[in-house]
């Protein structure tokens, strides 16, 4: 792959999490890094973010740029909380 099919895959990626976050928890966030994984390693892109005006409200999430699927969401404790108010039950 090359520089630019990377940048759209990173794009797509990034998408993908603001509307997942957005529908599934109702949160508005901005993606602060991203790394695309080589292909022979793995087909993720790993993203991080917070958010929007909560900076200490932070995750990391992958997305399969293959299929769109988001995988391996973590979050601060922060966000675990606001994630809490909301009625979801944090993984134990």
């Amino acid at each position: 792959m090359n520089k630019n099919e990377d940048a759209e895959l990173i794009s797509k990626a990034k998408a993908t999490v603001i509307k997942h976050m957005k529908d599934k928890y109702g949160l508005d966030v901005e993606i602060t890094y991203e790394h695309k994984l080589p292909t022979y390693v793995s087909s993720k892109v790993d993203l991080e973010g917070n958010v929007k005006g909560n900076p200490e409200q932070t995750f990391d999430i992958a997305v399969d740029y293959k299929t769109q699927e988001t995988s391996s969401f973590l979050y601060s404790p922060e966000l675990k909380n606001v994630l809490m108010e909301k009625g979801y039950k944090p993984r134990e």
